[in-house]
């Protein structure tokens, strides 16, 4: 096995240790947290393991899996939104049995290996080329609705790097989205206008979103910053411009130590919601201090070039994309994830790939793993 493929291997084990860790060390509010996370872990692992051992990039050089999964895919969306499950203002979520399936993490991988396979079967085709592109700007108006902002724009600046980068993203692809846009929001328009469900809808999601940039642009220019003011009350002034999850994750940063509290230790993450999903940097952050964080942060980054060493090492034009689609795709999660966590982007709920708890988007990113293990190299 070349070696930059035993580099992805041990930067996906140490980054999913480091994540249990995590996920153990929030046993004392929540133990049901780590013992799902050991059970998916194993569950995604035993996955990355058959797709190594008996799958084979080729299969997935068949349009018609990609015009069935798509259609699937678009189903379950609309199915989402309509009968899914509210979970802090927001129906994202699939419930089969006692699991739960976030259906908008499964676009990713569909995503990713659709483009690739336009980008290498349809290289000078632009009408599918625009076909394609269109049909990841409607999965991402879909998830938009969830509403789900971050995931929606990731989506689309994913693609739009996969077709720039294979030199397919011209003026024609600018037109498309101007107009598929425009057509939205006219569409948007009449919608609000005469159904009084999509009215609220919108309200809602504009309010929802709005909430979040107002309280970011007031972090930045460091409005209501008074002192005596107690940050962790909900019934002053001070907690109105900022929300109480803001000054949790405020306070870690500010008291953060080198080598950290330790596990469970943490005082101002132990009550923090989503501490051990969107805001598990934070977490390790404040208990294993700027060193953990660093470690994590040269992990991701040793992962990345080590994909795309691959990705430009490999034989065929297929296997390239699909590697590089895939180390676009994880990297800029994880990029985005720390900038939300440390406050350089306004707030949004992104996990961080292998690290933070979720069976969806584990199992997804170990998925791709596994893809980027059978990528066929020269040499």
């Amino acid at each position: 096995m070349k070696v930059e493929k035993i580099i992805v291997i041990v930067c996906t084990m140490l980054l999913t240790m480091f994540g249990l860790a995590l996920n153990a060390s929030v046993i004392t509010t929540n133990s049901s947290f780590f013992v799902k996370s050991v059970f998916v872990v194993f569950l995604g692992l035993g996955i990355m393991l058959f797709i190594v051992r008996f799958f084979n990039l080729n299969y997935l050089k068949n349009g018609f899996i990609y015009v069935f999964s798509g259609i699937v895919l678009i189903l379950l969306l609309v199915y989402i939104l309509r009968y899914g499950k509210v979970i802090n203002g927001a129906s994202r979520w699939l419930y089969i049995g006692g699991f739960s399936l976030q259906v908008s993490e499964f676009a990713k991988l569909y995503i990713v290996t659709m483009l690739s396979y336009v980008i290498y079967k349809y290289y000078k085709n632009e009408t599918i080329q625009l076909f394609a592109y269109g049909t990841v700007l409607f999965i991402s108006m879909l998830v938009l609705l969830e509403p789900d902002l971050g995931m929606s724009v990731f989506f689309v600046i994913v693609s739009t790097l996969m077709f720039y980068l294979a030199g397919l993203f011209n003026l024609a692809k600018i037109k498309f989205i101007g107009i598929t846009f425009g057509v939205a929001i006219v569409t948007v328009m009449i919608g609000y206008s005469f159904s009084s469900k999509i009215h609220n809808k919108i309200n809602s999601m504009v309010s929802y979103q709005s909430s979040r940039i107002e309280r970011y642009v007031d972090m930045v220019l460091h409005k209501n910053e008074t002192l005596g003011v107690n940050p962790w009350s909900s019934s002053d002034g001070y907690a109105g411009a900022y929300s109480e999850q803001y000054f949790k994750v405020k306070r870690a940063i500010e008291n953060a130590t080198w080598l950290g509290s330790g596990f469970s230790q943490g005082s101002y993450t132990k009550y923090l919601p989503a501490k051990h999903n969107d805001y598990i940097s934070v977490l390790a952050l404040e208990e294993s201090g700027i060193a953990g964080v660093l470690v994590l942060g040269f992990l991701f980054l040793t992962l990345f070039l080590a994909i795309i060493k691959i990705s430009f090492s490999s034989e065929s034009v297929f296997d390239h994309y699909i590697t590089l689609g895939i180390g676009i795709m994880i990297f800029l999660q994880a990029l985005l994830h720390f900038g939300v966590n440390f406050q350089i982007f306004p707030e949004k709920g992104i996990s961080l790939p292998f690290v933070s708890y979720g069976g969806s988007s584990y199992l997804t990113n170990i998925i791709m793993i596994g893809l980027v293990l059978k990528a066929r190299i020269k040499g």
